[in-house]
């Protein structure tokens, strides 16, 4: 043609133009570039075919693939048509989805088996060898059958896993053997216990369990059945063993090895030589088969250990019912024992056996044989207080062969022994009864035990009642009335308004009584005391009763005021005592109960006696109810204790089940005794309604006078005097409803307080005072006056049982100095006693009551000088100050302990509560008392953890940390102190549980039933800051030592840490700068100055002593150096540590406030006049102040480093760095507090990078739900363990503690964050225990740095917890610093890129307009900008920074000129400020305002370009596949880039049926600049159905990024999250390829998930997500590449490396919901909104609803054209209207409705059905 044109042109001649003939040569050309194309794919595809199976590399075929599809979409669409086209299309299409299935066929777990369903699935055979090549499976046409293999490719790793488990399991067993230790005397192998072997057997029955849950369990059901069969008979087969082995041990050394045992007991020991061969022949078998599997697999071997067990132990509590109250632990201790009854009863063991048999049985005392060793034969028995009673008959204390059991049973015995106990008492009441009257009772007293002589007082007080009451029947009207000649002090003893000429009952009673008192004020033994002063406490009541029936004028027997007095009598002919009470009577029981006090009776008590014994009388139950100190329980035992009968007290907590409710109640029916459940409502509900049933089947059974019968299944004996009670405090924290079925079976009975006034006058009498009336009525006052005019603090307490220690104390007192007059005894008491818990104001107020209660005494405490010198010296040895206010606080401590063994020692945080129990107990062991003491914080495990649970499965007890400390200290037989100190927050919960060992029962009552006592010597010491969350029934149970903060003041701190400095000189210029300097600066620190966060006073000072401690060197300050040297760093450390926290609000700058009062207030130091004090540090060479900015480095653009990695420094940032440097190095621990942002993390983390190989890094998250024990399990990762208990970092290293976000984890109902717990009781004590061994562990060498956002979690932490850190406050940086920064980023950043000097110029500018407009928006009008808008660059507030990211994606081509940066930052400012803000009347103000500084700052620019809309940029300006950040000029031009991008999406991808207008197409590009932008992760918020997912799907796809998405399924947990997201990080950081986590709200099935997601958007890092071979794998995979880039290939660059990718490639898109759930959400998992970008969805406008139902329309060929349009208006009509009436009902209703977008396309799609109906 060209030839034929130039010939043409010779001639002149017009040539046609051929279009048919340009048109072929045209499409010619485009087949040639097709076919070309086609060639390459086919000859590709049929080079890939013959590769072998073995050798195919599906990943390098798949990038070829992809990058053919994106080839074949860049060719010219008129191709499309083309069949050649679509023809190459499909190929590709479906050889990325066959080389999808096949790079899941190449999964080595694969096998045979899985290639036949793999067959059967594509019904195409073939054989399957190394032979086998692509195209061998191509034919199977895996493109079709996608799904299939995916599953079958699932179910084969799911099972190669389980293979792996198996094997695993098989290497394990097959080479786990027993240990084995001789046994010493009869050299037989016993078993050694391995902790290795339990837990190995105990992880892989776990295991095991796992799998058989799995659904594709099938291939190995019968091996892991076998396996499950195998173990669980080991696990059987070991315990019982070892139970058996245990006890085998204990009998054989008395039955084999005591000859004088074997003649004695000639049947036992047969019996046990049976026992004994069966025992070593089993041994010796298991000796020849060491593997644990087999040995313990043998057949029958279980039952041959279980009837052994049976012959040992028998079926004891059936037997005795008293074993039901035992713990399985002393049971077998007893059994074995039971044939050496002085064994059971010996000193040493007490406290385990009959003290918990009977109530108060201690010891038995037997006969001696010529020897002098003790026989069988019992004469006697001592109680608790050592009360000895001698049995009426010697008991014989051995059993007899039992034929069921063939052996000599402990319990036959014990029953006897039972029976010689009621016997003897029951003879003493018959000598006592008669006796009576053959002495004077003062005598006659002392002849019988106390229980007797106190029944017997009743019993002849009854019947000296009646006597006179049967003379008035007979006509004697002067019965009573008989006139007395003593001369007697009537007004002391006597009732008001009875004439004691006419009383002779009443006055030969109190003439009774006032011989007693005479008694008590001489010299007795402490049993006799006691004796006579319970005598005393009922001969009152007895008094008063007397009294009150003459005053009321009672003259029948038959009255009830006479019947409802719980009356004893002893019935002559039965020879047994009967007390009645109203129409009741109970026979006494006869259980001795040795010598203890009873309760003073009042009316209350009369009432509850009645209400009690009435309910038994009903067959019934009964529920005293009432406040704490109202004496529930006391009440319950005491009439108990009056009807001669056992109660035992049962504290009641969540631990308790119904089984183990169940037990008590089978032993309490058995023995007939008592049970009192205190506290019976922290039981949980769902126990209860099964106790309801358990209660009523007893109730049912004595009220059908049965003698046996049926207990949940078990028949069992019943002795009709059995007692239900529960106490409750209703409406106390953590207490439950009692259901319905159970309050019926409880006579209610509410108790209140008291009258205090007759409590106090019956215990001043039994005290010995005789001038109990008017003392008493002084004391009440007080404690009134008290109660109405002191301050109301949480742990004053005025109740009976505060009432109750003082008396006691007056008691001590009186007897201590019987001349002192008594009212100065009473007052003496109540003033030492009660002012260690006065706080200070209120002490003038409580000493000036006293003061007009008591007036003109002045009393001297009662001192002891010796104690008082021993406590000076123990605290000079501790290295503290001996201060009067201090040593007064140990004296009060050890006087609060002589009289309550609770006590709380409260003060606030660093007022020296550790330092008064430390020097208490170090007096004690320079007194060489042996002291004891065991500290753990209750609050750093849980409940279950600290007072032990039963396994609901198994019924196996765990043991708790509380009960394991007090056992052991229990058993300790040492008399010297013994505390267990629990330094925690109170919270009911746990301290409830300690109800009965702070009470007068003194027994830790736990859930299996074992009854730990709290031994004499034995103290509880609660060390708490305050008493806010204890219910009154905890206050009133303790003693309180109150410290207030004015008692230490600062002075002993400092003046003991100024003793350790060594410079003389040095010691004295401190002292004097201290006096100087601190009084004033911490009295305006008080009032004047705010901190960032509350900082405890003593931890401002204690920071000054750490700065002056770093500052104070030998280079600074030589020994030589001048006085104005030590005052320049001490006024430097001084404006540190007490400025350092000091912050700018939103009014006030405090810095520049503290700088203006300190350079006004002291003057000898001269500051610079410009800036604060805080703007200068001192010159170590000049010793002059220079600016902080001189230390500045230059800051350098890194243009590959992403903006959050950054480290900018400013001024704040080097003095911090400084700072942070120096206290590290001591080990001191730091923490930064400042707002989202500001750098704190960034700067830690560059300071902890830079450190050297001395030192160790471990990063502790903290999330909302972070737990102690997953806090504890961070921290002891690193750790390795050294000597002994000590634990420590590997070798010599120091341990860095990076906690972030420390006050992040959730806040429980009590105050207490549980994380925050476990750091302090390590900060505090240098160690934690073990929670599964319950030991402690010492950890050294570690130390904490820490970080905190004020104003998210739980906003500030524990004083006790703070104190110990140095805190620095972040502040935002100036104008001026921020201007400096920005300018640097973005000049250097344009400098880089080559933009014109234009532009470049313009970039000051910019930064002024961003920043400028910054502060001009408002945070209100975007709620989450504060937060969200935020990210860590140091020193940088990153919403302005974000701006400046925006600038950083611009190139030369973007900004060709000035008004193109202008337009860029317009852009950017929108994005960052405008996608946050939800009101559109805030979006319209911010434009405006936008506009308004655009217009003053850009004024040279062209205002119609610069302003022009729409203003977008995005990166696929230039097409989808080059991302150039660029604009897009109009909505058109995006349009057409967007709907392309959607078809190339809908050809690979499930269809989108998409409407794309503005709002749509805006969301993608927004969507699309996050997801390019390094580090880019979104938060899309808007309610459900606006589009969020497809939009973010199309703009991943638009970025090249692939999309995973989890799949919720039944079950999906925890760890299935943590597989996908391994997974997914893996295919990120390993592979390199990008990739979006897509998560929706509806995908959050547990909020714990967004923890992990927390993490991973704020470190890119989650812990233990990968396994450890999994970290050597990925570190091993890329070595390579690290050192491509010029690193070494250390592990920690390698994970660096790997880490800094994931966070590269892996971006995170999260929607969620709005509304609360994402308040709340933001403020749990901070990083959600402060890590993301924000995009908030707005509802659709007008134009975007026709739109849509336009589209929806377009295809329903059903209406005609013409209605279309009008009917999609009226659709986007309704949803308007429909949504505009719901807010308006939510106005009015304060109710939603909600109609979403999606329904609007519900409604589309139903009207062409609707049309086709009608029609």
């Amino acid at each position: 043609m060209a030839a034929l044109k130039e010939s043409a042109g010779l001639f002149e001649v017009n040539l046609p133009d051929y279009k048919q003939l340009k048109a072929c040569r045209r499409e010619v050309r485009l087949l040639k570039v097709l076919w070309d194309v086609i060639f390459l794919v086919r000859s590709s595809i049929e080079d890939w075919k013959t590769t072998a199976w073995l050798e195919i590399n599906v990943e390098q075929m798949e990038m070829d693939c992809k990058k053919f599809a994106k080839d074949i979409r860049s060719l010219d669409k008129e191709m499309r048509a083309w069949d050649a086209y679509n023809g190459v299309d499909a190929t590709v299409k479906n050889m990325l989805t066959s080389l999808r299935a096949v790079s899941e066929l190449q999964n080595p777990a694969i096998r045979d088996r899985h290639w036949q369903q793999l067959m059967q699935a594509t019904s195409v055979r073939f054989v399957m060898d190394e032979d086998t090549t692509l195209a061998d499976l191509l034919a199977l046409n895996l493109h079709e059958f996608e799904d299939e293999v995916r599953n079958i490719v699932d179910k084969a790793v799911k099972e190669m896993s389980m293979e792996k488990v198996l094997k695993e399991l098989d290497n394990t067993w097959s080479v786990m053997e027993f240990e084995y230790e001789r046994h010493a005397r009869t050299g037989i192998c016993n078993l050694k216990s391995s902790e290795e072997l339990i837990e190995t057997l105990e992880e892989n029955q776990v295991q095991l369990q796992n799998l058989m849950t799995s659904k594709y369990i099938a291939h190995f059901l019968e091996e892991v059945s076998g396996w499950q069969k195998k173990l669980s008979t080991a696990d059987s087969v070991i315990s019982i063993l070892f139970e058996v082995q245990r006890t085998w041990s204990h009998l054989e050394s008395i039955f084999i090895g005591s000859e004088d045992i074997r003649k004695q007991l000639p049947e036992d020991s047969k019996r046990f030589d049976s026992i004994d061969s069966d025992f070593k022949e089993l041994m010796a078998d298991a000796e020849k088969t060491p593997n644990v599997v087999e040995a313990t697999n043998k057949p029958g071997l279980y039952d041959k250990l279980e009837e052994l067990q049976i012959r040992i132990l028998g079926d004891q509590e059936a037997r005795l019912p008293r074993f039901y109250f035992v713990s399985s632990a002393d049971l077998l201790d007893i059994c074995p024992n039971g044939n050496n009854p002085s064994l059971v009863s010996h000193y040493h063991l007490v406290q385990k056996h009959l003290s918990k048999l009977f109530d108060n049985m201690a010891k038995l005392e037997f006969t001696k044989d010529d020897d002098d060793n003790d026989t069988k034969d019992a004469l006697g028995m001592y109680s608790k207080e050592g009360e000895y009673v001698d049995f009426d008959e010697t008991c014989e204390c051995s059993g007899h062969r039992d034929e069921t059991w063939n052996k000599v049973t402990v319990e036959v015995w014990l029953n006897r022994l039972m029976d010689s106990m009621r016997a003897t008492v029951r003879a003493s009441f018959s000598d006592a009864v008669v006796g009576y009257e053959e002495k004077p009772r003062e005598q006659w007293l002392y002849d019988y035990p106390a229980q007797v002589s106190l029944a017997s007082t009743q019993v002849w007080w009854t019947t000296e009642v009646n006597i006179a009451f049967a003379r008035l029947e007979e006509g004697h009207e002067n019965a009573m009335k008989i006139t007395t000649r003593n001369s007697f002090n009537w007004n002391r003893f006597c009732i008001r308004n009875v004439n004691p000429a006419k009383c002779p009952d009443l006055f030969h009673q109190i003439l009774q009584l006032n011989t007693l008192i005479g008694l008590l004020v001489g010299n007795l033994s402490k049993g006799d005391r006691q004796k006579i002063m319970t005598i005393c406490t009922i001969d009152v009541h007895a008094r008063d009763v007397v009294a009150k029936m003459i005053t009321m004028k009672i003259d029948n027997s038959q009255a009830f005021q006479w019947l409802c007095q719980l009356r004893h009598r002893w019935d002559d002919e039965a020879k047994h005592c009967f007390a009645n009470i109203c129409d009741a009577q109970f026979k006494y029981s006869y259980e001795y109960l040795g010598n203890t006090p009873r309760l003073v009776i009042t009316p209350l008590t009369d009432r509850c006696y009645i209400t009690l014994t009435q309910s038994l009388h009903l067959t019934m139950s009964g529920a005293p109810a009432g406040p704490a100190g109202t004496g529930k329980t006391e009440t319950t035992k005491d009439l108990g204790r009056a009807l001669g009968i056992q109660v035992y007290v049962f504290n009641c907590s969540e631990q308790m089940d119904y089984k183990s409710c169940g037990n008590i109640y089978k032993g309490l029916a058995q023995t007939g005794a008592w049970g009192c459940f205190d506290e019976f409502n922290r039981i949980s509900v769902e126990v209860l309604s099964v106790v309801a049933v358990q209660v009523k089947t007893v109730q049912d059974a004595v009220r059908d006078k049965k003698k046996r019968f049926n207990f949940q299944g078990v028949e069992i004996n019943l002795v009709p005097t059995v007692g239900i009670f529960i106490t409750m405090n209703p409406g106390y924290a953590g207490r439950t409803e009692l259901p319905e079925n159970l309050k019926a079976l409880f006579r209610p009975c509410a108790m209140v307080v008291p009258d205090f006034e007759l409590i106090c006058e019956i215990m001043l009498v039994a005290e010995g005072f005789l001038d109990a009336r008017l003392l008493a009525r002084k004391f009440i006052t007080l404690y009134t006056l008290c109660k109405e005019l002191l301050s109301k603090q949480d742990h004053y307490d005025w109740g009976l049982r505060a009432i109750k220690s003082v008396l006691v104390v007056a008691g001590s007192l009186k007897r201590g100095d019987p001349d002192r007059p008594e009212d100065q005894v009473l007052m003496r008491a109540l003033r030492d006693f009660n002012v260690p818990k006065i706080v200070t104001d209120d002490t003038p107020v409580f000493l000036g009551l006293i003061g007009d209660l008591f007036p003109a005494l002045d009393v001297p405490r009662r001192r002891s000088p010796d104690f008082e010198k021993v406590v000076k010296q123990s605290t000079l040895d501790l290295k503290l100050q001996a201060e009067d206010s201090f040593i007064l606080k140990v004296v009060q401590l050890e006087e609060l302990l002589a009289v309550r063994h609770s006590v709380f020692v409260i003060g606030n945080a660093g007022t020296g509560k550790s330092q008064v129990l430390k020097v208490l107990n170090k007096t004690y062991a320079n007194m060489k008392r042996k002291p004891v003491m065991h500290d753990l914080n209750p609050k750093a495990v849980t409940n279950d953890e600290l007072f032990g649970i039963i396994n609901p499965a198994t019924r196996e007890w765990k043991d708790g940390l509380f009960s394991v400390i007090m056992r052991d200290m229990s058993n300790l037989t040492s008399d010297g102190p013994k505390w267990i100190v629990l330094d925690g927050d109170i919270d009911p919960m746990w301290i409830e549980s300690l109800n009965t060992v702070m009470d007068d029962n003194k027994v830790l009552t736990l859930a299996s039933n074992e009854r730990i006592p709290l031994t004499p010597t034995m103290r509880l010491l609660f060390e708490i800051s305050h008493l806010r969350t204890a219910t009154p029934a905890t206050v009133s149970r303790a003693g309180i030592l109150y410290i207030n903060p004015a008692d230490l003041g600062w002075n002993p701190v400092v003046t003991s840490w100024i003793d350790t400095r060594e410079v003389q000189s040095e010691r004295a210029n401190l002292t004097i700068l201290f006096d100087k300097y601190l009084p004033l600066v911490l009295e305006t620190m008080r009032v004047r100055f705010k901190k960032i966060i509350p900082i405890p006073e003593q931890s401002m000072v204690q920071m000054l002593c750490y700065l002056l401690e770093c500052l104070l060197t030998p280079e600074n300050t030589p020994p030589d150096c001048p006085k104005e040297l030590y005052e320049l760093y001490f006024v430097f450390a001084c404006i540190w540590a007490f400025g350092g926290s000091m912050f700018q609000d939103q009014l006030v700058d405090y810095r520049v406030e503290f700088t203006k009062w300190w350079v006004t207030e002291f003057k000898t130091i001269k500051f610079p006049g410009q800036g604060t004090v805080f703007d200068y540090y001192i010159d170590q060479e000049s010793k002059k102040f220079l600016p902080w900015t001189d230390r500045v480095p230059k800051f350098e653009l890194d243009p590959e480093m992403p903006l959050q990695a950054v480290l900018v420094h400013t001024a704040e940032t080097t003095r911090l760095r400084f700072f942070m440097d120096m206290l590290m190095a001591r080990g001191r621990p730091v923490m930064l507090v400042g707002n989202a942002g500001l750098g704190k993390s960034v700067l830690v983390g560059d300071k902890l990078l830079g450190l050297n190989d001395d030192y160790m890094v471990t990063n502790v998250p903290f999330n909302y739900y972070t737990t102690s024990a997953m806090l504890q399990g961070v921290l002891e990762q690193p750790l390795e363990k050294k000597a002994g208990r000590n634990y420590g970092p590997p070798g010599t290293k120091k341990l860095i503690y990076f906690v972030d976000d420390m006050n992040m984890p959730e806040v429980d109902t009590y105050g207490t964050v549980q994380p925050h717990t476990m750091i302090r009781q390590h900060m505090d004590y240098k160690h934690w225990y073990d929670r599964t061994k319950l030991t402690l562990k010492e950890i050294h060498n570690v130390m904490y740095v820490s970080c905190m956002n004020p104003t998210a979690g739980s906003f500030t932490i524990n004083p006790r917890l703070q104190r110990h850190f140095c805190v620095f406050a972040l502040s935002f940086p100036g104008q001026d610093a921020l201007q400096t920064i920005y300018s640097s980023i973005l000049s250097q950043h344009l400098s880089l890129t080559g933009c014109t000097n234009a532009v470049q110029k313009m970039a000051n500018t910019v930064v002024t307009f961003v920043l400028d407009l910054h502060k001009k928006v408002p945070p209100p009008s975007c709620p989450l900008l504060s937060s969200s808008t935020t990210s860590s660059t140091s020193g940088i507030f990153l919403t302005s920074s974000r701006d400046v990211y925006g600038l950083l994606f611009s190139t030369p081509e973007c900004l060709k000129a000035p008004v193109d940066l202008g337009r860029l930052v317009m852009h950017e400012v929108e994005r960052v400020y405008g996608d946050k803000m939800i009101e559109e009347s805030d979006i319209e103000t911010f434009n405006k305002v936008t506009t308004e500084y655009a217009k003053k700052y850009f004024e040279e620019l062209d205002q119609e370009v610069l302003l022009a809309k729409p203003n977008i940029h995005c990166h696929f300006a230039q097409g989808i596949g080059d991302p150039k950040y660029l604009s897009i000029a109009t909505w058109q031009e995006l349009n057409k880039l967007l709907v392309e991008a959607l078809d190339s999406y809908n050809e690979i991808n499930a269809v989108m049926n998409l409407v794309l207008f503005e709002d749509a197409m805006q969301h993608i590009c927004r969507i699309n600049r996050i997801l390019e932008s390094p580090r880019g992760n979104a938060l899309l918020v808007g309610v459900g159905g606006s589009g969020k997912q497809s939009l973010a799907r199309l703009a991943a796809f638009i970025s090249s990024l692939e999309v995973f998405q989890i799949t919720l399924r039944k079950g999906y947990a925890i760890p299935d999250l943590k597989v996908d997201l391994a997974a997914t990080c893996l295919k990120a950081g390993l592979k390199n390829i990008g990739t979006i986590f897509l998560m929706t709200d509806a995908q959050v099935a547990d909020e714990k998930f967004l923890v992990l997601i927390n993490d991973l958007l704020a470190s890119g890092e989650i812990p233990d997500l990968f396994a450890d071979d999994e970290i050597e794998n990925i570190i091993s995979g890329l070595r390579n590449e690290v050192k491509s880039v010029g690193l070494q290939d250390t592990r920690e660059n390698c994970w660096r490396f790997f880490i800094d990718r994931v966070r590269r490639q892996l971006k995170c898109l999260c929607f969620s919901p709005v509304g609360n759930t994402l308040r709340v959400r933001g403020r749990k998992f901070p990083a959600v909104t402060n890590c993301t970008c924000i995009d908030w969805f707005h509802e659709w406008p007008q134009e975007a609803l026709i739109s849509v139902s336009k589209r929806f329309l377009e295809d329903t060929e059903l209406l005609e054209p013409d209605s279309k349009v009008s009917v999609a208006e009226f659709m986007a009509y309704v949803h308007t209207s429909v949504n505009e009436m719901s807010k308006q009902y939510l106005l009015n209703e304060r109710r939603y409705n909600l109609y979403h977008a999606q329904e609007l396309l519900g409604a589309d799609c139903l009207i062409p059905e609707s049309v086709e109906h009608e029609e």
